[in-house]
């Protein structure tokens, strides 16, 4: 079991909890970047159905 550096207690027993689990840090930052590129991608689309609907009138 993993124990953090100053932590005290026994093994098992109620000191420091174990690191465990996934990096969830390069999830969040591409999940982030996917939501981006969505929100540039809905602008740029409105804006030229916008400047296309302009042009025809």
């Amino acid at each position: 079991m993993y124990k953090v550096p100053g932590a005290t207690g026994t093994i098992g027993g109620a000191g420091a909890l174990a690191m465990t689990g996934a990096d969830l840090v390069w999830w969040i930052a591409f999940g982030v970047v996917l939501l981006v590129a969505g929100l540039l991608l809905v602008h740029a689309s409105r804006r030229r159905r916008r400047l296309s609907a302009k042009s025809v009138r």
